[in-house]
């Protein structure tokens, strides 16, 4: 899910206060030359090499973003996401990613850096007069410096590629790691987003402004609801956890130590939204996500059955999840001892068969996520044993002998 969100909230306001960017359909050089001279000093790392600008048409930039969703998700991957997420709840039936994607980029990108072409793309003109991405980000302000911010914001995807790199070849999807691949897009978006502001200031932003900064971002949630009931609300969360719970974690380690704490931090980022939402969890005692090997449905593979997603959940996703039967409060507390899962999805013919094995920081919290699985996943098959809780759902004729299987060959470990 983050490959594709991640694209999202990158937009461009046309005019700025050194000149529109963008000119009659082309690159306003010397307004753009002014923040790629400035912004090294306020971020505090200089590009090792230009970025190369390019000015499209807003059709053309539709379709760039459809290609990178393509490369981002090859051959048929979209589609068997969309399948393990509607039989979990997260997806309603008959809706497919790529139908609200596409409706959520609708009319919104205007800028993005692309670290497949290592290029700045900006808009001829702003998709939708006063579209999401403008409205988002002029919460920061309250004034009419969206375009220098948001430029500075993308540019900092530059630096950020050109020191630690940023993610561009698709993980197999039978061996994913979806949430600690989000917890890493929150900590670039984050960073970006302080040093866009920083920009626009022209110095570091002290702990009480980012503290008015992260309040600001408290709006992009309702705001993404309100404007896009009909995108499932998987897709609204985890697009703006990257920005509202990526900066508050980001903005913890500039408050501690400058852009040079924040430079630390992407060399050793977050392993995990759990170490995102609760910021102590990675910079006091480092709580490491629980390593799960997967094991038990050698013999369903052998028989027929294919492997078509094996992915990590995580604490973000299982508060999703468990808002289908709980309130906000509830939700929130199961999923808060997360420690470690993994997902894997079989098919046969028409057969569906989900294998969640689920870990928890203690016995508590295991009873915790087992008791509210009635309420979140009715049709499931659940079993405890200790801090594990398994999951199944599929056909019942083949789950007995699956549990016992996967219960006696899984490992598990806390990752160093």
């Amino acid at each position: 899910m983050s490959r594709a969100t991640a694209l999202l909230a990158v937009a461009f306001a046309a005019g700025c206060v050194r000149g529109r960017l963008v000119h009659e359909g082309q690159v306003n050089a010397s307004a753009l030359a002014a923040v790629v001279h400035d912004l090294p000093a306020v971020r505090g790392l200089d590009f090792l090499r230009p970025v190369p600008a390019v000015a499209l048409r807003p059709d053309d930039v539709a379709a760039w973003v459809r290609r990178d969703i393509d490369l981002s998700y090859p051959g048929d991957d979209l589609d068997r996401v969309s399948m393990v997420y509607e039989r979990l709840g997260l997806l309603p039936a008959g809706v497919t990613l790529r139908a609200v994607l596409e409706e959520l980029y609708r009319g919104q990108i205007a800028a993005f850096y692309d670290p497949r072409s290592k290029q700045l793309v900006l808009a001829t003109e702003a998709l939708g007069v006063g579209g999401l991405g403008v409205r988002l980000f002029s919460l920061l302000t309250g004034r009419d410096l969206v375009g220098e911010l948001l430029v500075a914001h993308e540019l900092t995807h530059a630096l950020q590629d050109q020191r630690w790199g940023l993610p561009t070849e698709p993980e197999p999807l039978a061996d994913a790691h979806g949430d600690r691949l989000l917890a890493r897009r929150a900590l670039l978006e984050g960073d970006a987003t302080l040093a866009g502001f920083a920009y626009v200031q022209r110095g570091t932003p002290t702990r009480d402004t980012i503290d008015q900064i992260e309040q600001r971002l408290h709006g992009i949630a309702p705001t993404l609801a309100a404007e896009y009931p009909r995108v499932p609300e998987i897709i609204r969360v985890s697009l703006a956890f990257q920005y509202d719970a990526g900066t508050a974690f980001t903005g913890w380690a500039l408050a501690e130590g400058g852009w040079s704490e924040v430079d630390r931090v992407e060399a050793d980022p977050p392993a995990s939204t759990e170490q995102v939402l609760h910021p102590a969890r990675y910079f006091g005692v480092r709580d490491r996500p629980i390593e799960i090997t997967l094991r038990g449905t050698e013999e369903m593979e052998a028989a027929g059955w294919h492997r078509i997603l094996e992915d990590t959940l995580g604490e973000l996703t299982i508060r999703v999840l468990a808002r289908r039967g709980l309130t906000e409060d509830r939700a929130r507390g199961v999923a808060d001892g997360w420690g470690g899962d993994r997902l894997r999805a079989l098919v046969r013919g028409d057969e569906l068969l989900l294998v969640w094995v689920t870990a928890w920081d203690g016995p508590p919290d295991a009873i915790e996520f087992f008791e509210a699985m009635p309420d979140v996943m009715p049709a499931a098959r659940v079993e405890r044993r200790g801090e594990r809780v398994l999951v199944l759902i599929g056909p019942p004729a083949v789950l007995d002998g699956l549990s016992a299987r996967v219960w006696n060959r899984t490992t598990s470990a806390r990752g160093g």
